[in-house]
């Protein structure tokens, strides 16, 4: 992971619509082209969100340490041949968004405004509330017993480091996800 600011991230949010014949196909030259991604200097991570059940949408969250990282992929050339070998799969065209905010857990719906400031605070301190009671102290147990003289400034660093990914990586986006109809509201 790297030790960029959170601000200097990008994100990346591309969504195909895949024909149901072509999910085999799709899948096989999805796994080529993260190959290829992750290969791109700048790269970060990636997430893949695959779809439900019979559904069509394939959904690929690519961080970049830097807006213009993740611009030169998007438009470089390898991704466009790679594009074009999977064009006969797609149901539309290539749809892509580039965030570099923190609001992007909060982006708001091409058909509506953004959810109130008071419903991200709510959220966002419903999921830090539990971490910042739970992760110093399970930081702190390990780092007695192992390195008993370890100064707190580290220790608190360390919490800060796994709190942070957690919310960025895992908690926040499957947060907002499953609270997206009262975010809405």
């Amino acid at each position: 992971m790297s030790a960029l600011p959170p601000s200097d991230l990008s994100t990346s949010v591309i969504v195909h619509d895949v024909h149901p014949r072509h999910r085999a196909d799709y899948e096989r030259w999805m796994e080529r082209a993260t190959q290829a991604h992750q290969r791109f200097p700048g790269h970060v991570a990636t997430d893949i969100l695959m779809p439900a059940g019979a559904g069509l949408r394939y959904v690929v969250i690519l961080r970049f340490c830097s807006s213009a990282s993740a611009s030169e992929w998007l438009l470089s050339p390898l991704r466009r041949a790679l594009l074009e070998e999977a064009r006969p799969w797609l149901l539309g065209r290539d749809r892509f968004r580039v965030h570099d905010d923190a609001e992007f857990w909060f982006a708001p719906s091409q058909n509506g405004p953004a959810p109130a400031r008071w419903k991200q605070w709510l959220l966002s301190t419903s999921a830090v509330f539990p971490l910042t009671a739970s992760v110093p102290p399970l930081v702190k147990m390990p780092g007695q017993s192992f390195a008993p003289g370890i100064p707190l400034a580290a220790e608190m660093l360390a919490s800060a480091a796994i709190i942070s990914a957690l919310m960025v990586y895992w908690i926040m986006p499957r947060l907002t996800r499953a609270a997206s109809a009262w975010l809405a509201r």
